[in-house]
Protein backbone atom coordinates (compact mmCIF):
# COMPACT_ATOMS: atom_id res chain seq x y z
CA UNK A 1 0.00 0.00 0.00
CA UNK A 2 1.31 3.57 -0.80
CA UNK A 3 1.83 5.93 1.71
CA UNK A 4 1.02 9.99 1.84
CA UNK A 5 4.54 10.15 2.68
CA UNK A 6 5.44 9.12 -1.06
CA UNK A 7 5.03 12.08 -3.14
CA UNK A 8 6.89 10.84 -6.07
CA UNK A 9 4.00 8.47 -6.56
CA UNK A 10 0.49 9.72 -7.92
CA UNK A 11 -2.04 7.09 -7.08
CA UNK A 12 -5.06 7.63 -9.86
CA UNK A 13 -8.59 5.50 -10.05
CA UNK A 14 -9.99 5.50 -12.88
CA UNK A 15 -14.44 5.06 -11.80
CA UNK A 16 -16.30 3.71 -14.61
CA UNK A 17 -19.34 1.55 -14.60
CA UNK A 18 -18.31 -0.71 -17.51
CA UNK A 19 -15.45 -2.89 -16.82
CA UNK A 20 -14.63 -3.19 -20.18
CA UNK A 21 -14.30 0.75 -20.56
CA UNK A 22 -12.82 1.01 -17.34
CA UNK A 23 -10.09 -1.66 -17.94
CA UNK A 24 -9.31 0.20 -21.17
CA UNK A 25 -8.66 3.76 -19.74
CA UNK A 26 -6.33 2.19 -16.71
CA UNK A 27 -4.46 0.19 -19.27
CA UNK A 28 -4.14 3.06 -21.99
CA UNK A 29 -2.93 5.78 -18.71
CA UNK A 30 -0.74 2.72 -17.26
CA UNK A 31 2.34 3.89 -18.48
CA UNK A 32 2.43 7.18 -17.30
CA UNK A 33 5.32 7.89 -15.74
CA UNK A 34 5.51 8.19 -11.75
CA UNK A 35 1.74 7.35 -11.00
CA UNK A 36 -0.31 4.06 -10.31
CA UNK A 37 -3.57 3.16 -12.28
CA UNK A 38 -6.45 1.96 -10.41
CA UNK A 39 -9.82 1.12 -11.03
CA UNK A 40 -13.01 0.92 -9.88
CA UNK A 41 -16.92 0.40 -10.89
CA UNK A 42 -18.18 3.17 -8.43
CA UNK A 43 -17.57 5.41 -6.08
CA UNK A 44 -18.63 3.86 -3.00
CA UNK A 45 -15.70 1.92 -2.42
CA UNK A 46 -13.46 5.05 -2.91
CA UNK A 47 -14.95 6.22 -0.14
CA UNK A 48 -14.13 3.37 2.42
CA UNK A 49 -10.46 3.37 1.41
CA UNK A 50 -9.73 6.49 1.12
CA UNK A 51 -11.54 7.03 4.77
CA UNK A 52 -8.89 3.52 5.67
CA UNK A 53 -5.69 6.09 5.30
CA UNK A 54 -5.25 4.47 1.61
CA UNK A 55 -3.37 6.54 -0.62
CA UNK A 56 -5.67 8.36 -3.05
CA UNK A 57 -4.28 11.55 -5.17
CA UNK A 58 -7.01 11.65 -7.92
CA UNK A 59 -10.24 10.00 -9.83
CA UNK A 60 -10.69 9.81 -13.10
CA UNK A 61 -14.67 10.22 -13.35
CA UNK A 62 -16.81 8.93 -16.22
CA UNK A 63 -20.23 10.40 -16.01
CA UNK A 64 -23.03 9.41 -18.00
CA UNK A 65 -26.33 10.06 -15.95
CA UNK A 66 -25.49 13.74 -14.89
CA UNK A 67 -28.60 13.84 -12.62
CA UNK A 68 -27.52 11.21 -10.45
CA UNK A 69 -23.93 11.24 -10.44
CA UNK A 70 -23.80 15.14 -9.48
CA UNK A 71 -24.72 14.20 -5.52
CA UNK A 72 -22.72 11.28 -5.71
CA UNK A 73 -19.11 13.44 -6.65
CA UNK A 74 -20.95 15.90 -3.79
CA UNK A 75 -20.43 13.36 -1.27
CA UNK A 76 -17.07 12.10 -2.36
CA UNK A 77 -15.60 15.40 -2.46
CA UNK A 78 -17.22 15.92 0.78
CA UNK A 79 -15.39 12.76 2.58
CA UNK A 80 -12.81 13.06 1.08
CA UNK A 81 -12.04 16.54 -0.43
CA UNK A 82 -7.66 16.41 -0.73
CA UNK A 83 -8.70 13.72 -3.23
CA UNK A 84 -8.46 15.54 -6.96
CA UNK A 85 -11.42 14.91 -9.38
CA UNK A 86 -11.19 15.05 -12.97
CA UNK A 87 -14.61 14.47 -15.00
CA UNK A 88 -15.01 12.77 -18.59
CA UNK A 89 -18.45 12.91 -20.52
CA UNK A 90 -19.80 13.20 -23.73
CA UNK A 91 -20.89 16.91 -23.13
CA UNK A 92 -21.27 19.12 -20.85
CA UNK A 93 -24.07 21.86 -20.12
CA UNK A 94 -23.68 24.91 -18.80
CA UNK A 95 -25.68 24.30 -15.45
CA UNK A 96 -23.95 20.87 -15.14
CA UNK A 97 -20.41 22.62 -15.38
CA UNK A 98 -21.13 25.22 -12.81
CA UNK A 99 -22.37 22.45 -10.62
CA UNK A 100 -19.49 19.98 -11.00
CA UNK A 101 -16.95 23.62 -10.31
CA UNK A 102 -19.11 24.06 -7.32
CA UNK A 103 -19.34 20.75 -5.89
CA UNK A 104 -15.17 21.05 -5.95
CA UNK A 105 -14.54 18.85 -9.05
CA UNK A 106 -10.84 20.08 -10.52
CA UNK A 107 -11.48 19.58 -14.22
CA UNK A 108 -13.65 18.39 -16.51
CA UNK A 109 -13.09 16.80 -19.94
CA UNK A 110 -14.93 15.57 -23.24
CA UNK A 111 -15.01 11.68 -23.42
CA UNK A 112 -13.47 12.24 -26.99
CA UNK A 113 -10.19 13.68 -26.41
CA UNK A 114 -6.68 11.86 -26.52
CA UNK A 115 -4.58 10.04 -24.40
CA UNK A 116 -2.33 12.86 -24.29
CA UNK A 117 -4.64 15.04 -23.21
CA UNK A 118 -6.04 12.84 -20.17
CA UNK A 119 -2.23 12.78 -18.94
CA UNK A 120 -1.65 16.46 -19.16
CA UNK A 121 -4.88 17.38 -17.42
CA UNK A 122 -3.98 14.89 -14.66
CA UNK A 123 -0.62 16.22 -13.69
CA UNK A 124 -1.90 19.81 -14.44
CA UNK A 125 -4.71 19.55 -11.55
CA UNK A 126 -2.49 17.38 -9.29
CA UNK A 127 -0.86 20.59 -9.22
CA UNK A 128 -3.56 23.02 -8.44
CA UNK A 129 -4.92 24.08 -11.90
CA UNK A 130 -8.51 24.05 -13.75
CA UNK A 131 -9.38 22.19 -16.52
CA UNK A 132 -12.18 23.04 -18.60
CA UNK A 133 -13.47 20.91 -21.79
CA UNK A 134 -13.07 22.24 -25.26
CA UNK A 135 -16.49 22.63 -25.65
CA UNK A 136 -16.69 25.49 -22.68
CA UNK A 137 -16.42 28.65 -25.40
CA UNK A 138 -19.59 27.02 -27.51
CA UNK A 139 -21.42 26.61 -24.28
CA UNK A 140 -21.13 30.13 -22.71
CA UNK A 141 -21.42 31.55 -26.00
CA UNK A 142 -25.05 29.66 -26.51
CA UNK A 143 -25.78 31.05 -23.00
CA UNK A 144 -24.78 34.55 -23.92
CA UNK A 145 -27.03 34.23 -27.15
CA UNK A 146 -30.26 33.14 -25.70
CA UNK A 147 -29.90 36.23 -22.95
CA UNK A 148 -29.42 38.68 -25.95
CA UNK A 149 -32.44 36.94 -27.85
CA UNK A 150 -35.11 37.58 -25.31
CA UNK A 151 -33.72 40.93 -24.96
CA UNK A 152 -35.21 41.67 -21.61
CA UNK A 153 -38.17 43.71 -22.19
CA UNK A 154 -41.11 44.06 -19.39
CA UNK A 155 -43.12 42.56 -21.31
CA UNK A 156 -41.35 39.41 -21.45
CA UNK A 157 -42.06 38.90 -17.63
CA UNK A 158 -45.84 39.69 -17.83
CA UNK A 159 -48.71 37.92 -16.85
CA UNK A 160 -46.29 35.00 -15.62
CA UNK A 161 -48.16 33.43 -12.87
CA UNK A 162 -45.88 31.12 -10.67
CA UNK A 163 -47.07 29.47 -7.55
CA UNK A 164 -44.79 30.64 -4.59
CA UNK A 165 -43.49 26.75 -4.29
CA UNK A 166 -42.38 27.61 -8.20
CA UNK A 167 -41.21 30.73 -7.71
CA UNK A 168 -38.71 29.23 -4.70
CA UNK A 169 -38.00 26.04 -7.31
CA UNK A 170 -37.01 28.50 -10.22
CA UNK A 171 -34.33 30.62 -7.73
CA UNK A 172 -32.85 26.90 -6.89
CA UNK A 173 -32.85 26.87 -10.87
CA UNK A 174 -30.91 30.21 -10.79
CA UNK A 175 -28.39 29.36 -8.33
CA UNK A 176 -27.41 26.00 -10.50
CA UNK A 177 -29.12 23.21 -8.00
CA UNK A 178 -29.84 20.43 -9.13
CA UNK A 179 -33.27 18.21 -8.65
CA UNK A 180 -31.99 16.07 -5.63
CA UNK A 181 -30.73 19.56 -3.98
CA UNK A 182 -33.75 21.56 -4.59
CA UNK A 183 -35.73 18.27 -3.18
CA UNK A 184 -33.71 18.82 0.20
CA UNK A 185 -33.40 22.26 0.56
CA UNK A 186 -37.26 22.18 0.26
CA UNK A 187 -37.83 19.14 2.26
CA UNK A 188 -40.17 17.69 -0.78
CA UNK A 189 -39.57 14.77 -3.24
CA UNK A 190 -37.23 14.55 -6.39
CA UNK A 191 -40.55 13.86 -8.66
CA UNK A 192 -42.94 16.08 -6.76
CA UNK A 193 -39.55 18.58 -8.08
CA UNK A 194 -39.62 17.44 -11.14
CA UNK A 195 -43.57 18.16 -12.02
CA UNK A 196 -42.82 21.81 -10.85
CA UNK A 197 -40.09 21.94 -13.43
CA UNK A 198 -41.75 20.83 -16.37
CA UNK A 199 -44.47 23.58 -14.77
CA UNK A 200 -42.14 26.41 -14.80
CA UNK A 201 -40.88 25.42 -18.44
CA UNK A 202 -44.07 25.36 -19.78
CA UNK A 203 -45.40 28.71 -18.03
CA UNK A 204 -42.07 30.78 -18.82
CA UNK A 205 -42.13 29.57 -22.07
CA UNK A 206 -38.31 27.93 -22.21
CA UNK A 207 -37.03 24.64 -23.51
CA UNK A 208 -34.69 23.79 -20.68
CA UNK A 209 -33.64 23.95 -17.15
CA UNK A 210 -30.47 26.20 -18.36
CA UNK A 211 -32.83 28.66 -19.83
CA UNK A 212 -35.18 28.91 -16.57
CA UNK A 213 -32.34 29.63 -14.95
CA UNK A 214 -30.84 32.33 -17.39
CA UNK A 215 -34.66 33.51 -17.48
CA UNK A 216 -34.97 34.16 -13.58
CA UNK A 217 -31.52 35.56 -13.39
CA UNK A 218 -32.68 38.03 -15.88
CA UNK A 219 -36.31 38.74 -13.95
CA UNK A 220 -34.11 39.86 -11.45
CA UNK A 221 -32.50 42.92 -13.26
CA UNK A 222 -33.78 46.43 -12.97
CA UNK A 223 -35.86 47.27 -15.87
Amino acid sequence: MLTRDDNSISRITVVHSSALLRSGLTTILGNMNGTLITGAANLDKLINDVQSNECLDTILYSIDNFETQIGLLADFHRNSPEVKILTLASDYQAEELFQLFEIGVSGALLDDVSKTTIELALRLIREGEKIYPSNLANVMMERFQYMSSIAMSDSTFENIELSQREQQILGCLASGDSNKRIAIRLNISEATVKVHVKSILRKIKVDNRTQAAIWALCSRSPK
